[in-house]
């Protein structure tokens, strides 16, 4: 009789489609001939931690780390990144200031105060995101060397925009890019800031000539400078999380008490809603959801043909996954398809291996 129900329970576990676990493997047994090996996809498995410091907290994937330079409240700033490979990581800073309008004012600036900050700055033109984010190279010399004091900020080999997906709460554009880092590996990531100025103020391009031509030499101001970058190939698979920490992101009431004391510009929008940067994360999501998916197909499918993979779907969850190259011709079953050029956009659940 043991027996018995030792085999009524192998046959019913058979007909449901068996599947064996193994850490983050699973065997799945889709016929009487053929067993499916999957590895889960490191996103699907990823656990978060909360960190917080007193002035600031968010979620963020266990193990990664937190670097937070020694700045005041106005220019508060930090980085969240994966130890092993810092191109998975978020760039957080509240505010730059002293960038320079045209460069006639930063001419005028190093003519005349050739020691102050402003005769380093850079030039942002156009005054919008886009525009600061062409000079992010000038900006991350001047942030490495003269705020932080050490190699903080990352540099921007070949940046380029593939999409503007619009605009966050905060008036700046969100834009979707690419870039090479210093070891020529190709990283795509979010990119959005919220360009402003304060004023004008008007000066003779010569001090000593008061017909010469008038110069604005006020300065530009850019607040919630917000990165999110990984791998360009992984981009699609991580871009969720990495909105899920920007969505958490919440100052406590002694940053802000701190921060009032020194300036009240942002506090007010702070102030206004402290959910502020998940409004922003909405955004990010809903523009990133309507993207034009023209870039994915073309990338993607240049990832797989490099790293040796073709990609199906499981048909019976829609699951999308990464297969050694000639699993379909291996494969006999209906469950597992070739997917559609459209589902190039889906982040991936998993690896089909041999």
């Amino acid at each position: 009789m043991k027996n018995k129900i030792i085999i009524i329970v192998l046959l019913l576990a058979f007909l449901c489609g068996c599947t064996k676990k193994n850490n983050d493997t699973e065997v799945i047994k889709v016929n009487n001939k053929q067993e499916v090996k999957i590895t889960k996809s490191i996103t699907k498995t990823i656990e978060y931690e909360k960190f917080d410091n007193g002035l600031v907290s968010f979620d963020k994937p266990k193990g990664w780390k937190v670097d937070i330079p020694s700045l005041d409240y106005i220019h508060y700033t930090f980085k969240v990144y994966d130890p092993n490979n810092p191109s998975y990581r978020i760039i957080f800073m509240l505010k730059l200031e002293g960038f320079n309008k045209s460069s006639a004012a930063k001419k005028w600036q190093k003519k005349y105060y050739p020691k102050a900050m402003f005769a380093k700055t850079p030039v942002i033109n156009p005054q919008n995101t886009k525009g600061f984010y062409k000079v992010w190279n000038q900006t991350a010399n001047y942030v490495n060397k003269y705020d932080v004091k050490y190699s903080y900020l990352p540099k921007f080999k070949d940046f380029k925009i593939i999409q503007n997906l619009g605009k966050n709460v905060l008036g700046g554009q969100i834009l979707r890019a690419t870039y090479k880092d210093s070891k020529d590996n190709l990283i795509q990531g979010l990119f959005t800031a919220s360009v402003k100025s304060a004023g004008k103020y008007y000066v003779n391009s010569n001090v000593f000539n008061i017909f010469s031509k008038k110069i604005d030499v006020w300065t530009l101001d850019v607040y919630n400078i917000i990165l999110m970058t990984a791998p360009d190939e992984e981009f699609n698979n991580w871009q969720g999380i990495l909105d899920k920490c920007i969505a958490s992101i919440e100052f406590s009431s002694a940053f802000l008490k701190g921060f009032n004391k020194q300036e009240s510009t942002i506090l007010k929008t702070i102030q206004a809603n402290q959910k502020v940067y998940d409004q922003i994360s909405d955004m990010i999501m809903d523009s990133w959801e309507k993207r034009n998916n023209s870039y994915d197909i073309i990338s993607q499918k240049q990832s797989d043909a490099t790293l040796g993979y073709e990609r199906v779907y499981d048909t019976e969850t829609n699951e999308v996954y990464k297969a050694y190259n000639g699993f379909m011709d291996d494969y006999s079953g209906d469950r597992y398809k070739t997917i559609t050029d459209d589902m190039y956009t889906s982040s991936i659940s998993g690896y089909i291996e041999k």
